[in-house]
């Protein structure tokens, strides 16, 4: 059941007990009893709640009530991604090239076979090992087993192959994977998994005629199937001028299903975005390498066409998400796209800002000095000012409360409030 306020992002029974680092205020959050304890972000009051019972704010200032984990603890994490969103609004790509993720282009499935009842013990041990994530104990032990491997005298086994390909793969020797693979194929012709694994590294050096090979015979599993897709549109940037046609595109959502919303995944909207990128800085690169002397880095027709090919691929994302937003904003700005680069960022750092405005801890009694940079950021951001709104988040997540995920204590005005305790026990301590 969600009680009160803020949704609960922890277990049911999970509690957090706050205190100040300088004075006696705190008090413990979650459920307790035939009751739960609430806290109030906003005025930094407790407040004791009958189960079941739904209050939507503070008695005493009128703010959300947090039942669960508290919402201060995200302020570092929210107010850096607003930096980054700043700071590549100011022509710095690199804060917010450290916040996205990194999407693997090729699915594998790099799950450790199980024993077969006919394994040796020497076997069920390296298994067992690569199980347990000791990738180095297994790809040696494994090494070891498949050294044996003869035509004729008992070869081995599939799986035993392919789990030499996945110890070798983890440990970063993919040459190796591969040809663990090839061995496993050659012993298992429907091993789609292993298909799955050594088409996706048959595809990341570049071999996309044995890649499509293996993806054809890797089955109907989504990796392979977003697999397929996602080599049919590697190709397409790489040949098409200026961009993919849109037959080609659908094409390859119909094959990868239905996209991701989630933020490390790839869609096909976020990979054709990626890879224009990529190409586009290439072109700028090879265009420089070869035009020395000149000046500027690119044509002005040149630069009108990268412009309206990336307004398309913006348009075709499949999400607005955070992360979405952010990949737009770094893209452009890696390309010292200022215009565009500013009209993405601009409405995002705005979105991110107001989200922050309204969190109880920055709009109550408490909010100390952090609601009043909030608003000048807010105020900066609106009159289109990117270096006084960072300057002004920069106050906040600088602070040394904030940076250790805590806020500054109403009571004393001296300390900072922050998670002391957390019990994962049923109903906790009274």
């Amino acid at each position: 059941m969600t009680f009160a306020g803020r949704a609960d992002h922890g277990h049911d029974a999970a509690r957090w007990r706050i205190a100040c680092d300088a004075c006696d205020a705190g008090a413990w959050i979650g459920p307790a009893g035939d009751g739960i304890d609430a806290w109030c972000e906003g005025c930094q009051r407790p407040r004791r709640l009958a189960r079941g019972v739904r209050v939507a704010s503070c008695a005493h200032c009128g703010t959300a009530l947090t039942t669960a984990e508290p919402r201060f603890e995200e302020l570092l994490g929210d107010g850096r991604n607003v930096a980054a969103v700043l700071a590549a609004w100011c022509g710095d790509p690199d804060p917010l090239g450290a916040l996205l993720p990194e999407r693997p282009r090729f699915l594998t499935d790099l799950d450790p076979p199980a024993p077969r009842p006919d394994d040796a013990p020497a076997a069920r041990d390296a298994l067992a090992a690569l199980a347990r994530g000791q990738f180095e104990r297994a790809r040696v032990a494994l090494a070891d087993l498949t050294a044996r491997d003869r035509p004729g005298r008992g070869r081995t086994a599939a799986h035993l192959w392919r789990a030499f390909g996945i110890a070798a793969q983890r440990t970063g020797d993919t040459a190796l994977a591969e040809r663990a693979f090839t061995q496993a194929i050659e012993r298992d012709p429907a091993d789609a998994a292993a298909r799955l694994d050594r088409g996706a590294l048959r595809a990341m050096r570049g071999d996309a005629a044995g890649a499509r090979e293996d993806f054809a015979q890797a089955g109907s599993r989504r990796e392979a199937a977003w697999n397929r897709a996602a080599l049919r549109v590697i190709a397409a940037v790489a040949i098409a001028s200026p961009a993919p046609d849109a037959n080609t595109i659908r094409l390859a959502r119909d094959e990868a299903g239905e996209p991701s919303a989630y933020w490390s995944d790839h869609t096909i909207g976020r990979l054709v975005w990626s890879l224009l990128i990529e190409r586009e800085i290439a072109r700028r690169n090879a265009w420089g390498a070869t035009a020395a002397g000149a000046t500027g880095a690119t044509t002005g027709d040149e630069a009108a066409s990268a412009a309206r090919v990336l307004a398309a691929a913006e348009r075709d994302l499949e999400f607005a998400t955070f992360w979405d937003r952010a990949m737009v904003v770094h893209g452009y700005t890696r390309l010292g796209m200022k215009r565009e680069a500013g009209a993405a960022a601009a409405p995002l750092a705005a979105s991110l800002l107001e989200a922050l405005a309204a969190e109880s801890y920055a709009c109550g009694p408490a909010a100390g000095p952090i609601a009043p940079a909030i608003a000048s950021a807010r105020g900066a951001v609106g009159e289109g000012r990117p270096g006084d709104a960072l300057a002004a988040v920069r106050g906040i997540i600088e602070r040394p409360d904030v940076s250790r995920y805590r806020v500054p204590c109403a009571r004393c005005g001296r300390g900072a409030i922050g998670v002391e305790d957390v019990d994962e026990g049923a109903d906790g301590p009274e």
